[in-house]
């Protein structure tokens, strides 16, 4: 069996030394037309030429420049990256129709051990095998390998591992990179690392936005479909993307009117609207990009409401129900909605998917053969282009994503998203991160529980190849324990590599609980600190993964039968059950243990863990984790309240957050002595210029960075020094 080289995700961000701009024909450029190869049927669900040319424009590009260290003379593999639904297929399915390419789709198809070998010879026959990837060393053969992140969540990095390696052994007189990876920037990077970990050379571009001539191209190619746009669609496109340009910052409009998803809904929006001048009239007002989506959304429904179904309807059957009145209630945004996850999810149009109780039972059946007519013409949902496939999809992420928020923020019909996200787990469903914005505008930044894997997973569609998105959740203490209800505040925010300086703002959301269970599918870069809290780990049927996490709550729940753990530098992993895990018969796969670290008074019933038993209540022996915890509790309360200071009354920080905790206690009191917290009447206040003199940020306590925060450990133990050596 082979060893492969470990691999780190954040050491090869770390790498990093920024892009170099580039053009898709000045990365294609050497490529040419390729032989064809007579494909068995039996690979035809995930290998296949593409016949018919794609929709496509081409968006920007950049080249991911890496030190020297990790070398990219002589690639054998282009790796594109981007953030989630910025157009990875479509670039495939060009590249594939440009180049006579093999497109091979990594979402239908489940690989392991030889996956390559054995899908290349039940594609091309036994006897053209050794023809076929001496093609592919010459570039008489290319390869376009899609849908990585999917292969991922299916496969699990092993069997990906497994698959490169394979690729890579048979590129072995390659003269120029002849296989093409694409994947989402999470799984990129990952793809990246073990490559560079691996000695196996890649050429790396991010796939970005569409700068604005690009922008208006595809939505006047995309309005005009298969015809020549008239000067009225040009006119208009023009006019809709410079109302929205000048109403957003300069920021703003690079991501959002060059992110794919929103051309789409906004082409979509220009061709279902004839009264275009009405249409961008009303969208002047709009001043935030979720605003603008909201509109768009809006408008398509209300339109298909009140222009379609409702004048159908009185049509249909108003001479002959003049008794019923309430016409303009039928069809709403939500009613819609809910039917048309129904349909995607049933392929049902039934009426008894939304009941209309104001609806007479005599107009059921009328208005069931409307239903039947106008749902699947819906502009929010398409058929699928596969000939073997026929069921209906979302017209696209922006609808898809826009729908799912309103739906699963509905305590009516947040069920029917939820059966969505988990029907769509199994076919390695991605949201894009129209769902973050979405959700946090219409909850009010308030998340619930139950949905905090899904807002993460779309929140993490906004990385590129240059950070690494975390989140921290933060159990706020209560004054007393009249009530049930917990409430933890949630931060979402990006950790960038060290040669690069992206920044973003931080998004501060908060979580209430009913039920003291916090659910995760996947732990990456997560750091909970909720002693009231039990937060389950893992789905049944799929391997769970913990990556660079810190967990301490009250139990940690083991729902599925294999977990993975990757501890590296400089977070590790911190593991903490105040009361137990819970769960039996659980493989644990420990990839990498830096700084691995778990505790809980159950710890020696799970073998394969006890190895890293870390006594985490023992006050007694001081060190950088526990230091770490307790600086994040008593900071984390300032947090809370950012006005034109960082306050909290002294009270609650004094007898809530500190108590009768002997650390806690001493980190005070270094924190008042170095002048970091002051008091002001009755509160206590936070100085941020000293907290930057001693090295210390909320992101880097947020992830429990040891490293960055490792300077004011060793002040804090010479102050303690000190302090003994005056009594």
């Amino acid at each position: 069996m082979i060893k492969f080289v470990d691999y780190n995700v954040k050491k090869y961000i770390d790498s990093i030394l920024g892009g170099i701009s580039m053009n898709l024909e000045g990365i294609l450029n050497s490529y040419k037309k390729c032989k064809k190869y007579q494909l068995e049927s039996e690979v035809s669900e995930y290998i296949r030429y593409i016949d018919a040319e794609p929709f496509y424009i081409s968006p920007s590009f950049t080249q991911v420049k890496t030190d020297v260290k990790l070398s990219t003379l002589n690639p054998k593999f282009v790796l594109f990256s981007a953030p989630g639904a910025t157009g990875k297929s479509s670039l495939a399915k060009y590249i594939a129709y440009r180049f006579n390419a093999l497109y091979w789709n990594l979402a239908n198809v489940k690989i392991g051990t030889n996956s390559f070998a054995g899908s290349i010879l039940s594609a091309v026959s036994p006897e053209k095998y050794s023809e076929f990837i001496r093609d592919l060393n010459t570039g008489d053969v290319l390869l376009v390998i899609d849908a990585f992140d999917e292969a991922e969540i299916v496969s699990g990095r092993k069997m990906l591992n497994s698959f490169i390696f394979d690729i890579s052994v048979n590129l072995n007189k390659h003269q120029l990179p002849t296989v093409f990876l694409l994947a989402r920037t999470e799984t990129a990077q990952y793809i990246a690392s073990f490559c560079a970990e691996n000695h196996i050379s890649i050429a790396h571009y991010e796939i970005g936005f569409f700068d604005e001539e690009s922008a208006k191209n595809f939505v006047i190619k995309s309005i005009s479909e298969d015809s020549t746009p008239t000067k009225a669609d040009i006119n208009c496109v023009n006019s809709y993307y410079d109302v929205i340009k000048h109403n957003i910052t300069e920021e703003e409009s690079k991501s959002f009117l060059g992110y794919a998803p929103v051309l789409e809904a906004i082409s979509i929006h220009i061709r279902n609207f004839p009264n275009r001048q009405k249409m961008i009239s009303e969208l002047s007002g709009q001043t935030s990009c979720v605003s603008i989506i909201t509109k768009i959304m809006d408008d398509l429904l209300v339109r298909e409401q009140t222009q379609k179904v409702i004048p159908a309807f009185i049509k249909k059957c108003q001479s002959s129900h003049p008794e019923f009145a309430e016409w303009d209630k039928v069809y709403s945004p939500e009613e819609q909605l809910v039917r048309l996850i129904s349909l995607i999810l049933f392929n049902d149009t039934s009426y008894e998917n939304y009941r209309l109780p104001f609806l007479p039972p005599q107009l059921v059946d009328d208005y069931q053969e409307l239903l039947n007519s106008f749902l699947p013409q819906h502009p929010f949902i398409r058929i699928k282009a596969e000939p073997s496939d026929n069921k209906p999809i979302f017209t696209g992420p922006a609808f898809r994503d826009y729908s799912l928020a309103k739906v699963i923020l509905n305590p009516n019909f947040s069920s029917l998203a939820e059966m969505y996200f988990e029907e769509s787990q199994s076919q390695s469903y991605c949201s894009s991160q129209i769902f973050f914005d979405c959700y946090t505008a219409i909850s009010n930044n308030v998340i619930h529980p139950n949905h905090i894997s899904y807002v993460y997973d779309s929140f993490k569609a906004k990385a590129t190849a240059y950070e690494r998105p975390y989140m921290e959740c933060s159990e706020i203490t209560k004054l007393d324990n009249s009530s049930n209800v917990i409430e933890c505040l949630t931060v979402f925010d990006m950790m960038a590599g060290n040669k690069c300086i992206p920044k973003r703002n931080e998004y501060v959301t908060s979580m209430i609980f009913n039920e003291s269970i916090l659910h995760f599918d996947q732990l990456a870069n997560v750091f909970i600190e909720a002693p009231h809290i039990t937060v389950s780990i893992g789905h049944s049927g799929f391997d769970a993964r913990i990556y660079n996490s810190s967990v301490i709550c009250k139990n940690i729940e083991w729902k599925t039968n294999n977990i993975a753990i990757e501890s590296y530098p400089p977070e590790g992993c911190l593991l903490v059950a105040r009361e137990e895990f819970i769960g039996n018969n659980i493989k644990f796969d420990i990839l990498s243990d830096y700084n691995l670290k778990v505790f809980a008074p159950n710890l020696n019933t799970y073998y394969r863990l006890y190895h890293y038993n870390y006594n985490f209540e023992d006050s007694s022996k001081l060190d950088i984790i526990k230091f770490i915890h307790a600086l994040h509790c008593i900071l984390i309360e300032f947090r809370t309240h950012r006005k034109d200071t960082l306050a909290k009354t002294a009270e609650r920080i004094e007898f809530v957050t500190v108590g009768g905790s002997k650390i806690k206690r001493k980190v005070l009191e270094y924190l008042k002595c170095c002048g970091i917290i002051y008091t002001d009447a009755h509160l206590y206040k936070i100085n941020e210029s000293k907290m930057q003199e001693k090295h210390i940020n909320f992101n880097a306590l947020s992830r429990m960075d040891i490293d960055q925060l490792d300077f004011a450990f060793r002040d804090f133990c010479e102050w303690i020094n000190m302090s003994s050596a005056k009594e």
